[in-house]
């Protein structure tokens, strides 16, 4: 803190969470503590009275269900802290200093960051971490900040492309990654699919009737829905494939064309397993899909040739 320093700075803190795992491990209580620990860790001054204090409840913002790769304007909690600062009365800021529990916590991408310490040097605020000894208002520390940006960032890079090389080397050994099995399968101890008997009757059922009586999909679903055919959200909670879902009763047997046509066109029921269909969020072409190996096929199942009317 400036030795000229006479009164106590006062802390705003902004919190963020996103996956059920952070908030496990990084949830809210935890970051609230640690930032409550920094900001009683200042000392005091010259008259006694504490050099750093938080700016009260209305100066906490929280982000939960939020990635440190979003971007600011998609915050609620930050868009509510640039309001308050943007609208204070008067023009005097609510606050000195803005903690967070640690700076991967607040941003995981470097331009987010910088973005943030530009907004913030405007507006005269300085920028504290729990975890790590940063003070913005020195050049040094501006620049380990840039530093300490580049490293979160290429530790997010690198976790996300080892785990996508491990998630393909799984699919290439035949591994399932799917939440849950296909309606007519089941995933073993291994995560590989298997036929599950009770629903495989029905699958044979539906591509006898679609291939064979050539029936449409609505047609193949009534004659399912008037036998009370179980859909496969109902059936996969019923049998305990699934253990969460929701489903409305009117839907326990209520099978629609579209279920059926899914069904029909689901590249699994030839026992084909496509992995690698998009880069981030663009869809690549087809030439570039790979395929895994599955253990099983359909002793009854959809014919190329008539997959392509879909």
């Amino acid at each position: 803190m400036n030795k000229q320093q006479t009164v106590p700075l006062r802390a705003a803190v902004y919190l963020r969470v996103s996956t059920d795992d952070q908030i496990e491990k990084y949830g809210i209580p935890l970051q609230k503590a640690a930032v409550d620990a920094v900001v009683n860790s200042k000392g005091k001054l010259d008259d006694g009275s504490p050099a750093m204090v938080l700016a009260g409840e209305p100066y906490i913002y929280k982000d939960e269900g939020i990635s440190g790769t979003t971007p600011l304007e998609e915050r609620p909690g930050f868009v509510l802290l640039k309001e308050d600062i943007e609208n204070a009365p008067g023009g005097a800021k609510p606050f000195d200093i803005v903690a967070v529990y640690r700076i991967d916590r607040f941003a995981r991408k470097l331009k987010i960051l910088l973005e943030v310490i530009d907004y913030f040097e405007a507006h005269d605020i300085q920028f504290i971490s729990a975890n790590e000894s940063i003070d913005t208002s020195t050049p040094f520390g501006k620049a380990m900040l840039g530093i300490i940006g580049v490293i979160a960032e290429l530790e997010r890079e690198t976790t996300k492309a080892r785990t996508q090389a491990g998630k393909e080397q799984a699919i290439e050994r035949g591994v399932y990654m799917g939440a849950s099995a296909r309606y007519g399968y089941i995933k073993n101890k291994d995560k590989r699919l298997e036929i599950f008997p009770p629903e495989a009757d029905v699958v044979r059922n539906i591509f006898e009737m679609f291939v064979v009586e050539k029936r449409n999909t609505q047609q193949i679903a009534d004659r399912l829905t008037d036998k009370k055919i179980l859909t496969p959200l109902p059936s996969a909670l019923h049998y305990g494939k699934r253990t969460t879902g929701k489903t409305k009763v009117n839907d326990l047997y209520f099978w629609r064309g579209s279920t059926v046509r899914d069904i029909v066109k689901d590249e699994v029921y030839l026992g084909i397993y496509y992995y690698n269909k998009n880069q981030g969020s663009k869809r690549l072409d087809r030439s570039l899909w790979k395929e895994s190996p599955l253990l099983t096929v359909w002793p009854i199942k959809m014919p190329r040739l008539l997959r392509r009317q879909f």
